[in-house]
């Protein structure tokens, strides 16, 4: 279904593109999105997101941390390869890393996983309930528990075909594939988890923290808007469930609601305490986590570069040995 898409995209696409192009000349007008704190919808959720952001701006700094400080090990797991190719894995990794493609395919899977997150445990206890019945029905007597058997195959599943998909999106994988034979099954899986961390890493420090950033500014400058539209619901709950008509079930559902808005207020509040000063620092993070990430790839390029060399050493002081053994 997905290659059937694809070739219908890329049968219309030509014609797509002059469209916009004509209608681009004509208007030059982008899409206008408005401001979302002056929504009860946006309110309600804004201390979760904003907490969430913060979490996720300070973790982004230790992870890529964490990815450079493994590249050492990464290396150490490949035997003799052709350190050439590990060279241009590493490039290609990198730049894949600070693409615009790679950050658009970033953000597809890191939404289906965040999706997946919440939701697996529903998906967990209905399939693999479905596939218990199946096999209880078909056995009748002494049927095997395949319940977790199920979820751990969907949950290992869902790992790899997001992380073939991120992948898919890198140049690194191509000169991986292009060399497997000559590379070994044993240095491909090395190969690949370097040029997953590599790429990981320069994404962080060259996309994600800069996103991350952005994001966090424009939700701290929401605060005091979102406060004021959480009084404005609050207010407006009240005088809904106060008219005339009301039901008893109405009535205690929209106070449940004007009391949920009044709380909020409180965990806005207790987000942006944590919140504000993140963000006046995050621009010295991102300097700190870039130079950090740059010294570890010039000193993971230049780990290749001398292995490389003492290869060669070894491979000439093997073909003199044996030339003198003649």
């Amino acid at each position: 279904m997905r290659n059937a898409r694809l070739s219908l995209l890329s049968s219309v696409a030509p014609a797509l593109a002059l469209l916009l192009a004509a209608c681009s000349s004509s208007s030059g007008k982008g899409p206008v999105l408005a401001p979302s704190a002056s929504q009860p919808a946006y309110a309600m959720e804004y201390a979760s997101e904003l907490t969430d952001s913060a979490k996720d701006a300070g973790d982004a700094q230790t992870k890529a941390q964490a990815l450079t400080s493994g590249f050492d090990a990464h290396l150490d797991d490949l035997k003799k390869p052709a350190w050439d190719v590990v060279l241009s894995v590493v490039q290609d990794a990198d730049a894949a890393g600070r693409s615009a493609d790679f950050a658009d395919a970033h953000g597809e899977t890191h939404t289906v996983r965040a999706f997946w997150g919440d939701e697996k445990d529903t998906f967990a206890q209905k399939v693999g309930g479905n596939a218990q019945y199946a096999v209880k029905q078909a056995s009748c007597t002494n049927a095997p528990d395949v319940n977790g058997a199920v979820v751990f195959a969907m949950n290992d599943t869902m790992d790899k075909e997001l992380k073939k998909r991120l992948r898919s999106h890198s140049d690194a994988t191509i000169d991986i594939e292009r060399n497997k034979i000559a590379l070994g099954q044993q240095n491909v899986q090395a190969l690949e988890k370097l040029a997953d961390d590599v790429a990981e890493a320069s994404w962080l420090v060259h996309v994600a923290m800069v996103e991350q950033r952005d994001r966090l500014q424009r939700l701290v400058a929401d605060k005091e808007q979102v406060k004021k539209t959480l009084d404005r619901f609050a207010a407006d709950e009240q005088a809904w469930a106060a008219q005339p008509g009301r039901t008893e079930a109405e009535k205690n559902a929209s106070q449940e609601r004007a009391a949920a808005a009044i709380k909020m207020k409180g965990d806005v509040d207790t987000a942006a305490q944590q919140a504000e000063p993140l963000v006046t620092q995050m621009d010295q993070s991102i300097q700190q986590a870039t130079k950090a990430y740059d010294d570890a790839l010039a000193a993971l390029k230049a780990k290749i570069s001398d292995r490389e060399k003492n290869d060669g050493a070894t491979k000439t002081a093997r073909g003199r040995a044996a030339a003198r053994a003649l």
